[in-house]
């Protein structure tokens, strides 16, 4: 027979009765030790403060295999999971973890991809192979970075990046006014 004694019971578990408590029964001796502890002991973590569903930073997308659920997003994406539907975020970055993968296109500002990827991707900024990275598809986008170890199958496309546009637009403008204070200036 055992009994468990409560912390009340700490100081008066000497004059138990033998034959209520049985010697070799660890339960009651532990849990006596581990109620007493708890009086003292403070919580590990701090307690969770109540959040609303705006100021959660995880989401979690859920589909159906066969269903092409299209995600579109703004700021930043770390994605974790799988996805047969277009991914688009024209501004946003897209940081796929290594045990991501998607079978669709991307279209999006920055691409930091570890995981697998089958289609292609566009960037307007930059795209980022991680050493993990396995992508089979076309890439385009100005700026591309591989690391020692990423699988690339498929074709690169580098593009002028969009800034680059307004910078030349703005020197011919720049140049073609020069040219006509020149031109004035020689025929004066």
């Amino acid at each position: 027979m055992s009994t468990a004694l409560k912390a009340t019971e700490w100081e008066s578990a000497g004059t138990v009765d033998a034959s209520v408590q049985d010697a070799f029964d660890v339960n009651a001796h532990f849990n006596l030790w581990l109620d007493h502890l708890q009086g003292f002991q403070k919580p590990i973590a701090s307690p969770t403060l109540e959040t609303s569903a705006e100021e959660t930073s995880e989401i979690y997308i859920g589909s159906f295999p066969g269903s092409n659920c299209e995600v579109t997003f703004e700021g930043i994406l770390h994605f974790d999971g799988y996805s047969i539907g277009n991914i688009s975020s024209p501004e946003g970055t897209l940081i796929l973890t290594r045990r991501g993968r998607i079978e669709a296109d991307i279209n999006v500002g920055v691409a930091v991809i570890s995981g697998s990827v089958t289609g292609n991707i566009t960037a307007t900024e930059r795209v980022i192979l991680e050493s993990e990275a396995q992508v089979r598809g076309q890439i385009h986008t100005p700026a591309l970075s591989v690391r020692l170890g990423a699988i690339f199958d498929g074709d690169c496309v580098l593009t002028a990046p969009a800034h680059h546009a307004k910078v030349e637009q703005r020197s011919e403008e720049t140049h073609s006014g020069a040219l006509e204070y020149m031109a004035m200036a020689a025929s004066a």
